[in-house]
């Protein structure tokens, strides 16, 4: 009798190439800890410190011995660089695709993590994938074997001259470091951000690529395994809606807040419009000085820096959230039985 593990639509996911054996063989690889210069050496070893190892030469010895990238690793690699290394080791089947990601990585991570960026739009790079022959799923899951995430740039741009037909929609394959990277850094704000994508015609060809300002769209993970799946652009222009998301300030100034008080969202993101030359904020400030209990939170509490607006269509009484929490002066139950007489 065929269990539900042996059904032919589990066989399908599970045959993508994250597979739990590969994570363990990662994990193993990279368990050790970083150079002293990075990491305390008291998160090898409980209480012994920096100091002790360069006063002691016996324990900078047993630290070598026992952990082998102990004083080797460069600060400038991440995980998810030194796992698409290993598999350009291997091979890429992507004809010049592991060369023209490991000369590309370097380059566009400086890049990208500049926090000095123009407006505050980073940058990352693709290649364009056939129509015909990199489309579909089992086209889609080679290429994700190959480390590279399949999707489209999609959407109108008026500044281009560019309509939001299917003509102009653009198939690309993105390095898997690349968009791992910005969700290690954003996580669920990941499709509130803006690049400067450029795109490449071939893996072959990495100098004459054609840059496209977009923003992350529809997401897809592997439900399994938790691994980005696909992931689509769209075109981003001066004018286009964008949801910022909202982070509190000043919490303790509030009694309410300091006393275990908290806002339970209904809105964590505002529909914006940036004007040309501004930076596109990472979020918006909600000012927490003076909230107290069951108070609505509304949009006036909302500090938008210059040249950010709320679209048209929110109002003054645009819903954030509620203060929930303690009650004043809450103590033992008044309603507890007194003791009789014997």
């Amino acid at each position: 009798m065929r269990t539900v593990f042996g059904s032919r639509c589990q066989q399908c996911w599970l045959r993508w190439n994250y597979s739990s054996t590969k994570q363990l063989s990662y994990s193993k690889k990279f368990s050790t800890a970083a150079s002293p210069s990075v990491v305390d050496v008291s998160t090898l070893v409980t209480g012994l410190s920096n100091e002790q190892v360069k006063e002691n030469p016996a324990i900078a010895s047993y630290l070598a011995a026992n952990f082998p990238n102990y004083g080797k690793s460069d600060e400038s690699s991440s995980l998810s660089d030194e796992i698409v290394s290993e598999g350009m080791e291997g091979g890429f089947s992507t004809g010049g695709a592991a060369a023209a990601v490991a000369d590309k990585n370097e380059e566009v991570a400086v890049a990208a993590n500049n926090n000095n960026n123009i407006n505050n739009i980073r940058e990352m790079f693709s290649f364009q994938r056939d129509p015909k022959r990199e489309d579909g799923s089992r086209a889609c899951q080679r290429l994700r074997e190959d480390f590279l995430i399949p999707g489209l740039i999609y959407g109108a741009d008026p500044i281009k001259g560019i309509d939001s037909s299917s003509n102009h929609k653009l198939y690309v394959k993105t390095p898997w470091n690349q968009l791992q990277r910005e969700l290690d850094r954003y996580h669920h704000n990941f499709e509130s951000r803006v690049y400067d994508m450029t795109v490449y015609e071939n893996p072959d060809d990495t100098e004459s690529g054609t840059v496209h300002r977009v923003m992350p769209r529809d997401l897809q993970f592997h439900p399994i395994l938790n691994k980005l799946y696909c992931v689509n652009y769209l075109r981003y222009f001066p004018g286009r809606i964008i949801k910022i998301p909202i982070v509190y300030i000043n919490e303790e100034e509030s009694a309410a807040m300091k006393r275990d008080g908290f806002i339970a969202s209904v809105n964590r993101f505002i529909p914006c419009v940036v004007e040309d030359g501004v930076p596109i904020p990472e979020h918006l400030e909600l000012e927490c000085t003076g909230l107290r209990l069951k108070e609505v939170v509304r949009i006036d509490r909302i500090i938008f820096p210059d040249g950010v607006q709320p679209i048209k269509k929110i109002n003054d009484q645009f819903l954030i959230g509620t203060v929930f929490g303690k009650g004043e002066g809450a103590g033992p139950s008044d309603n507890a039985a007194a003791p009789t007489d014997a």
